[in-house]
């Protein structure tokens, strides 16, 4: 199934053209055929001899209608611009055609309508003046069909040349992540709200879960249709409408876009590409405000100009949006900007929740232009480089490509060894830069080093510590620390060291130590020994098991509580149990320190208190 769409000057034959392709009329408003002229977007469909089911939006021609134009053509696989034989090139013919080539349309027939209202030679001269038109576009090899809405004489030309078109048209990208631009929304009594639009990207079916964008409400696909058929499953590429259940009306237009929940968000500032129209007549200035028109959505935006220069025609531009409010915009959305009725230009959406830049900046517009014209891989490396870690499903919607294409890519860039994929599932797998890898590697390595020159007496740093330092993503910090156990560091009790390094006491620490060591054995019941300790030193000699901490105040030798635990037991198997009384004679202390000890051989499970009295457990 293909979408195609009018395009051409008000009064030119679109929606009679339309009209005789498929025998609907498209104007749907009493008020459209009271004037004679289409004000708004009307819609139809076909079948061509090929079986190709065709569905057509027919834009309205007038110049105050433009942004009714504009809702309506994102999106069309082919356009049918149409031009009177009898008045040729208007102005709204070349605005309509300047707005399919910002969009993207690369496919068009070029329709000659009217033409029982001129002569033979007439007609020649009028398909000269299209044909030198057209070779300074990137429609030159569009075909030219004279065509008598009146008559139908060249209808089946035109039949022939819409399938031969058509036929060579790849079939519309499915990246699993589908999503509808609202052009109407209407109730229908005992179904609830309609909406209808242009599926992309991806398939749908009854019952599946939606999010209206951008405000962020859930619905649910209550039924399809797609040309007054019902269908419980649409693929991309067709003109559907949809039942949804649990919304109202009032909470859904034009504009809206539907998406797949939680994979669509909303963004406040983007950066993009521009190209200017040279019909635009006033200069472009800094920080104007203008409409912006993506998808089937106007939106009131500010304009920044990144580049030194102001936009001139011909070139290629780059340019900030800071949209009223943050809207569900996506990476490689074409859109077009329009000021006071007229259009100014259009380019690609390239990145989302952009910065405030500096006007200027040679590095960010290089970086733009990467953005633009790279290919898919360095598109990918591009990505990864600014956001470390992303998923499959993320490259999908961030990059705008076909699912199996996707993964042949990262399967080659796997191989050149640009980048790391963690984990074996692509659905769950996440990826990051080879050199992005080898980078944060070195900041591990430097910081393990710098963390034992501070603290040498430490086994080294907390891998929490570590991560929260480096700013690292949980699952690239657990494969980067996995990945390097194998190589230079080891982990012990949550403690990541450099695999070569050893706590040790210096000469100085050494001999104080030692001296401390024996003031301890040969007095142990002083509270003063441990304020003679350095921090470091305390936790060290603590960690090696050299000295044993009672309270915050009172420590011991190792080789001194070995003795207290000794003597405990012996005087417990023949007294049985042992008091706080007895502990204190037994070594000569006060009771205070005996009771200290005691309740940390009890805290410790060495003895068990029963009354007044120790046992052992």
């Amino acid at each position: 199934m293909f979408v195609i769409g009018t395009a051409g000057h008000v009064d030119h034959g679109k929606s009679s053209l339309v009209n005789i392709l498929s025998g609907i009329d498209p104007d749907r408003w009493q008020e459209e055929k009271d004037r004679g002229m289409t004000i708004d977007l009307g819609f139809a469909w076909f079948e061509l001899p090929s079986g190709n089911e065709v569905s057509i939006i027919d834009v309205p021609g007038h110049e105050k209608f433009v942004n009714h134009m504009l809702a309506g053509v994102g999106g069309i696989d082919l356009a049918l611009m149409i031009i009177a034989a009898d008045e040729s090139i208007m102005p709204q013919t070349l605005e309509h055609f300047h707005i399919l080539d910002l969009l993207g349309v690369s496919k068009a027939i070029v329709v000659l309508t009217k033409t029982d209202l001129v002569d033979e030679e007439w007609l020649n001269l009028i398909e000269i003046e299209l044909q030198d038109f057209l070779n300074e576009t990137n429609w030159k090899d569009s075909p030219i069909v004279p065509l008598s809405n009146r008559t139908k004489e060249g209808l089946n030309q035109l039949i022939d040349e819409i399938d031969k078109c058509l036929n060579l048209t790849n079939p519309p990208k499915n990246i699993g992540l589908p999503k509808i631009y609202v052009d109407r929304s209407f109730s229908v009594k005992g179904f609830g709200t309609v909406i209808t639009g242009t599926l992309i990207n991806g398939s749908i079916q009854v019952g599946d879960d939606l999010e209206i964008m951008p405000q962020g409400i859930k619905t649910k696909i209550r039924g399809i249709q797609a040309h007054q058929s019902n269908h419980q499953e649409i693929n991309p590429g067709t003109r559907v409408a949809l039942n949804l259940s649990g919304i109202d009306k009032k909470d859904i237009s034009r504009g809206d876009l539907l998406v797949k929940p939680e994979t669509t968000g909303n963004t406040e500032v983007v950066d993009a590409s521009f190209e200017l129209l040279k019909e635009y007549p006033n200069e472009l200035r800094h920080n104007i405000n203008v409409t912006f028109h993506v998808g089937s959505r106007e939106l009131f935006a500010k304009l920044r100009l990144l580049e030194k220069d102001v936009p001139v025609p011909g070139k290629e531009h780059f340019l900030q949006f800071k949209f009223e409010n943050p809207q569900p915009i996506s990476k490689g959305e074409r859109y077009v900007i329009r000021s006071n009725m007229k259009t100014i230009g259009g380019g690609i959406i390239l990145d989302l929740d952009a910065k405030r830049h500096k006007r200027g900046d040679d590095n960010l517009i290089e970086k733009l232009a990467s953005l633009k014209s790279g290919s898919i891989s360095q598109k990918i490396v591009n990505v990864l480089y600014e956001k470390n870690i992303m998923t499959f499903n993320a490259f999908l919607k961030d990059i705008d490509i076909d699912f199996d294409e996707l993964i042949q890519v990262i399967e080659r860039l796997k191989k050149e060894s640009e980048l790391i994929q963690i984990g074996n599932s692509y659905t769950e797998s996440e990826f990051i830069l080879s050199q992005y890898r080898l980078e944060k590697i070195k900041e591990i390595e430097n910081s393990l080093i710098l963390f034992h020159k501070e603290f040498p007496l430490r086994k080294g740093i907390t891998a929490q510590s570590l991560k929260i330092d480096l700013g690292l993503n949980e699952r690239v910090f657990t494969y980067l620390i996995e990945f390097m156990k194998n190589h230079n560091i080891s982990e012990i009790s949550g403690n990541i060291a450099m695999k070569d390094f050893v706590p040790e006491l210096n000469r100085i620490q050494l001999d104080f130590v030692t001296a401390m060591i024996e003031n301890l054995n040969i007095d142990p019941f002083n509270l003063q020994h441990i304020r003679k300790f350095d921090h470091e030193i305390l936790n060290f000699l603590l960690v090696q098991n050299i000295l044993v901490k009672i309270d915050e105040n009172f420590i011991v030798t190792q080789e001194f509580f070995e003795n207290i635990i000794n003597s405990i037991s012996q005087h417990i198997q023949i007294n049985k149990s042992i008091t706080v009384g007895e502990f204190r004679d037994l070594f000569s202390t006060s009771r205070k320190f005996a009771l200290l000890i005691l309740e940390y051989l009890d805290s410790k499970q060495i003895t068990k208190r029963v009354g007044d009295a120790r046992i052992l457990r």
